[in-house]
């Protein structure tokens, strides 16, 4: 069986510049947006409870501590604590191709030895020696208030106290916590957000309740990368290679929820950890292990969602998190591994604005949701209120859902601040007329993340391509594809990333590359009455491309088409999107640029029905240097999602190029892991 070749002219050289080119626009998805200190390396602030981090003090024992110090590193070395996995927990130290340990922190703050980074044994060394330093000096910080968590686990395993010590660090720790009286713990998960090309996988971050207090002053823990650059092939590289520092930050998680909920227009999910008492200590003891380090960023491994895992697993070792997640780690399998590994005890869903607009949408008629809007854009007044008679709950209904609707207008800036107060002053007036009632409808909550098929899969498929029929096998690295069980993505949308296709034609033996895909993203989000969404599909790659000759070349492709969706019902969902299909390869010589550019339109529809989802689409495409050139396609396709990570797919195409016609067909076996 040979590997077919004949489909591309690119050299070695050419590849590699154009897949770097594409990456530079799409690698921001594995990205951040919640920088903790934009722009800046200061230490990040707990609430206003954590001080300013200063340099740390002198790690030698103070006078006449220099043998009770000795006999406590010669008791840790008797036990073999370096090799504890605990102590690797807290250090991050991790198997590297060079060395048996390496830490992933790369602050030298955070370690009391010169060597400590790659070498536990000395570290845990230095670590106790600066533990019996003395009192540290002004703008310094001693050991055991810099590193609170190794200090308890210290103590815990030599049976050692404060009193042992010449100084008493961890006194501070416990004045932190008496402020802060920490409560539940939560693991967040805001949904991916496809207008932000950083947001479209989601986002976790952790929350840590004060007992007594709301949940919303309680403070958020986040990880994130700190830059001032936004895009560009070096953004990309820099991302890939961890270029970019990441910090932990802190802020009140009402603040969160004016991003995500009402600014971003994304669903919250929270996740109550577990943890006991001694457990939360662990965690936040970690926390302030780790704040004001950074270690390096890299978008696709070592991200906000991975480094929040050394904190869980700091509260419970045994759950060994950090290794079984690895790799390209996406907050949505941090989500899924939480629960599966019954980590989280209870789920409580936070809907956006928009989603409690779009389902109040659906409880008002035409004309109610009509008014709605003119009283949030100031074509009509309170005092034009033409629904008196109804009941007051349905009347309670219309004026929340102005009241919601006039904050989602201010947060995407379509109306002023000026505008803003004086209607929505005007609308809360009315609502309180009619007193308190408790709304009758519930949102719906969509279907909860962690239900999710796994990111990774594999498929085995045949059918009939342009030329003939073959067998195949696709392997994509990562998220999810228009037709798959949507639990934890948005409704009909597609966010594929490292899609390989590879064929063989079994009369030819001919073993050939179809695609290789850097990206494959689909936005359909909806229109309505109350809001204007574009629709995109952006396609960037190695696809194959039909010639003159019906057969196909392997070209790079880049697809950009826009548009807009509505949804007449909840089953079903049509679109349109009109834009640019081009291929570029050294083959396509009948032109000055080297490339097969096609400029048209594509129609099509979506449907549902519990486990199975059909999508009918047709398009028309022309290229502007040839007429004959004129691609149309018409398909049908249909997937069937029989359990959480096994779904079965169809499909059929009528296909017109080069005034040639030919039909393709396939049918696949998908499993996801």
């Amino acid at each position: 069986m040979d590997f077919s070749s004949k489909r591309t002219g690119y050299g070695r050289k050419v590849v590699p510049c154009l897949f770097l080119l594409a990456a530079s626009f799409f690698l921001p998805v594995f990205a951040d947006e919640n920088s903790p200190a934009k722009g800046t390396a200061d230490a990040v602030d707990f609430s206003g409870k954590l001080e300013a981090i200063s340099k740390l003090a002198p790690t030698e024992p103070a006078p006449g501590y220099e043998i009770k110090a000795q006999e406590a590193v010669d008791k840790a070395f008797s036990m073999e604590l370096y090799n504890a996995p605990y102590w690797k927990t807290l250090l991050h130290y991790k198997p590297s191709p060079f060395h048996k340990n390496k830490s992933l922190v790369d602050d030298p703050m955070f370690f009391c030895a010169k060597k400590g980074k790659t070498n536990p044994k000395a570290e845990l060394e230095g670590t106790i020696k600066a533990f019996f330093s003395p009192a540290p000096g002004k703008d310094e910080r001693h050991a055991i208030e810099r590193f609170p968590g190794r200090f308890k686990w210290i103590c815990d395993q030599l049976n050692l106290s404060k009193e042992d010590f010449p100084y008493d660090g961890d006194a501070y720790y416990q004045s932190i916590v008496r402020k802060v009286n920490p409560g539940d713990v939560y693991l967040i998960f805001p949904a991916g957000f496809l207008k932000n090309p950083a947001s479209v996988f989601g986002h976790t971050f952790l929350l840590m309740e004060s007992k007594g207090q709301s949940r919303l002053l309680a403070s958020s823990i986040n990880y994130g990368a700190v830059t001032n650059i936004t895009g560009g092939a070096m953004y990309a590289i820099l991302g890939l290679v961890g270029g970019f520092r990441g910090y932990f930050g802190f802020v009140p998680y009402y603040e969160k929820i004016k991003q995500y909920a009402n600014m971003d227009m994304r669903d919250i999910w929270e996740y109550r950890l577990n943890f006991s008492e001694e457990e939360k200590d662990r965690m936040l003891r970690h926390v302030f292990d780790l704040s004001g380090i950074y270690s390096r960023y890299f978008f696709i491994s070592e991200n906000c969602s991975y480094n929040l895992l050394f904190l869980i697993e700091a509260a419970k070792p045994e759950t060994d998190i950090t290794n079984i997640l690895s790799g390209v780690v996406e907050p949505i399998e941090t989500v899924k591994t939480i629960c599966e590994t019954g980590l989280a005890d209870k789920t409580d869903y936070r809907p956006s604005v928009y989603s409690k607009l779009e389902f109040q949408k659906t409880q008002l008629t035409r004309k109610q949701n009509k008014y709605v809007k003119d009283v949030c854009y100031g074509k009509k007044t309170a005092q034009d209120f033409p629904f008196g008679d109804l009941p007051k709950e349905k009347q309670a209904e219309i004026w929340e859902q102005a009241s919601d609707y006039l904050t989602s207008l201010l947060n995407s800036r379509k109306i002023s601040s000026d505008e803003y107060r004086p209607r929505f002053v005007s609308v809360l007036s009315e609502r309180r007329k009619l007193g308190k009632i408790e709304s009758s409808t519930k949102i719906t909550e969509p279907p909860h993340p962690e239900k999710a098929h796994g990111s990774k899969k594999i498929s085995i498929h045949g059918g009939k391509d342009i030329e003939g029929a073959y067998t195949g096998l696709e392997f994509r690295l990562t998220a999810h594809e228009q037709l798959e069980n949507p639990a934890g993505y948005a409704s009909n949308s597609e966010l594929v990333f490292g899609e390989i296709d590879l064929r063989v034609h079994p009369q030819e033996t001919d073993f050939y590359l179809k695609k290789a895909l850097i990206a494959s993203v689909i936005s359909l989000s909806v229109s309505d009455l109350y809001f204007f969404n574009g629709a995109m599909n952006i396609v960037v790659g190695l696809d194959s491309n039909p010639n003159e000759d019906k057969e196909e070349d392997l070209a790079f492709r880049v697809k950009a088409m826009f548009g807009t969706s509505i949804k007449p019902a909840y089953w079903i969902q049509p679109y349109f999107l009109a834009g640019f299909d081009a291929y570029a390869s050294p083959k396509y010589e009948r032109n000055h640029f080297y490339a097969d550019p096609l400029i048209g339109a594509e129609v099509g529809f979506i449907t549902t029905a519990g486990i199975w989802k059909n999508k009918i689409a047709a398009s028309a495409l022309q290229s502007p240097f040839d007429k004959k050139h004129l691609r149309i396609q018409a398909s049908v396709n249909e997937g069937f999602n029989i359990a959480q990570n096994i779904s079965l797919k169809g499909g059929y195409s009528f296909n017109m190029d080069w005034g040639e016609r030919w039909h393709e067909f396939t049918v696949s076996f998908n499993a996801y892991f």
